[in-house]
């Protein structure tokens, strides 16, 4: 396989060059100082920084970056490696330098740090090399969220609780989720252990007197629990968790053939006012090659079935790169959805992984079948009908370096989206795989809490996982609250 070399001798901006250079070729392997005909030579042994692009043994392209001049840092390197990079290859990057998965948070922080919002266009714009189109759209997700995130507080945190399970494994996913067994044996025994974590949390908190300000059920498959299951979880959750200053509970019934009224309607008595319905295509010949075996009309079945049982808070993702539908393709699915009019709609460009069917069947990293012209025209047509973007992120390994758009209409914002990227509340997560932050805000940092991802180890090994979840928040919260 083709691949790519960076000889440098500091290995400070070794990741620098790896991952900037990932955002042009992302399907080229990246080494370093190894002796190949395809690579780039970053020399700083002189008066200046020298770049030089070597093909098949032949140099191609050189710079010099004069820091005697100019002081070299990491974002000043990246600067002139992303030029360097964009005459190699004869293009630019609608993001610019800006290489981590929450731009949004960029723009954030110089928000709050009083700048009005046409100094954090010009300055983002500046320092990242960004298009104008990228800068606009953060920064109006910033300032929208606002007043969601604020005012802070230590005594509020939102809570995930994570059921890793599924009916079946979909070919795009990559996330460790365990398939049930026909019995369901391994779902009772989770459940089981996943109640007890439940339990001992929350009476943690409420000691603390922390209450939950968001409360989401993800997956997995949440909807694979039983009606009676549902009800022992979501009623555990009401009696261990400080629920009366809640402002939003999600459930994840992401599959239409796990979802039916009666689940339904218990979620609705416990509570839950937002529900993901997570279709990811219209399209009956790309749900069966990504192994989600129903029809999309199944999918309009389940969504009306949720409308009647009265919830007015609905998201539905869509995946656009999904067994390499037509541009055509995926507008029919988005016009599909649209006409549904749920409160959200999440379009995610497919992201590669390993780990996931897709990424070992095909060994297919990234591709880019679609044009600027028509990702521009996807939310273009969102907006026409009345969805404005409300929270973004980033991945690696995404078609056509792409990002993901959460859109909601007006005033119908996912406020644990929100809350999530923009990293300033404590996260506390229940569950395999399930990733808790503890926000401290005199630092604007978090410390992070893991929890195994494996159900099986989870299941094994719950007490001690748990005595080492509750140290950490001992440590945490003992100064703090």
């Amino acid at each position: 396989m083709e691949k790519l070399s960076f000889t440098l001798a500091d290995r400070l901006y070794e990741y620098p060059c790896f991952e900037l250079y990932q955002q042009f070729r992302p399907e080229i392997p990246v080494v370093f100082n190894e002796v190949l005909e395809n690579r780039i030579d970053v020399d700083f042994s002189g008066e200046a920084l020298v770049l030089t692009a070597v093909e098949k043994g032949e140099v191609v392209l050189q710079k010099e970056y004069d820091y005697q001049k100019k002081p070299l840092d990491k974002q000043s390197f990246k600067g002139f490696l992303y030029l360097f990079l964009c005459e190699l290859f004869g293009h630019t990057l609608d993001w610019g330098t800006m290489t981590g998965i929450k731009p949004v948070k960029m723009a954030h922080n110089l928000l709050k740090e009083g700048l009005s919002p046409i100094q954090v266009k010009q300055n983002l714009m500046e320092k990242y090399q960004a298009s104008e189109g990228k800068i606009e759209l953060i920064t109006g997700i910033a300032q929208r969220e606002m007043g969601i995130i604020y005012p802070l507080s230590r005594k509020k945190v939102s809570v995930y609780v994570g059921i890793p399970l599924c009916i079946a494994k979909c070919a795009y996913c990559s996330f460790i989720s365990t398939v049930a067994d026909k019995k369901r044996t391994i779902v009772a025994e989770y459940l089981e252990n996943l109640l007890y974590e439940v339990r001992l949390t929350g009476h943690y908190l409420k000691e603390k007197g922390i209450v939950a300000d968001t409360l989401y059920i993800g997956g997995g498959t949440p909807s694979i629990l039983d009606e009676t299951q549902l009800e022992t979880l979501l009623t555990a959750l009401d009696e261990a968790l400080d629920l009366r200053c809640l402002r939003e509970y999600t459930f994840e019934a992401g599959r239409p053939e796990t979802t039916n009224r009666r689940k339904l309607e218990i979620l609705k008595a416990h509570g839950v006012d937002r529900v993901c319905l997570n279709p990811q295509t219209m399209n009956a010949d790309t749900l069966t090659a990504v192994n989600r075996n129903y029809p999309p009309q199944a999918i309009l079945e389940a969504y009306d079935t949720i409308r009647h049982v009265g919830f007015e808070s609905v998201n539905m993702d869509l995946i656009l790169g999904l067994n390499r539908e037509s541009e055509e393709t995926f507008m029919s699915s988005l016009d599909q959805v649209i006409a549904l009019r749920p409160e959200n709609i999440t379009i995610h460009c497919l992201a590669v992984k390993k780990g996931s069917a897709i990424k070992t069947a095909t060994g297919r990293q990234v591709e880019n079948p679609y044009s600027k012209v028509f990702c521009a025209d996807i939310q273009k047509e969102l907006g026409r009908k009345g969805y404005r973007p409300y929270y973004l992120y980033r991945q690696k390994y995404t078609q056509g370096n792409g990002e993901n758009i959460g859109y909601c209409l007006e005033g119908k914002e996912g406020i644990y989206n929100i809350l999530m990227m923009a990293e300033k509340q404590s996260i506390i997560g229940i569950g395999a795989g399930s990733s808790g932050k503890l926000y401290v805000p005199e630092t604007d940092r978090f410390d992070r809490i893991f929890t195994v991802k494996d159900v099986k180890t989870y299941n094994e090994r719950t007490e001690n996982i748990m005595g080492k979840k509750m140290a950490q928040y001992e440590a945490f919260f003992n100064d703090r609250v």
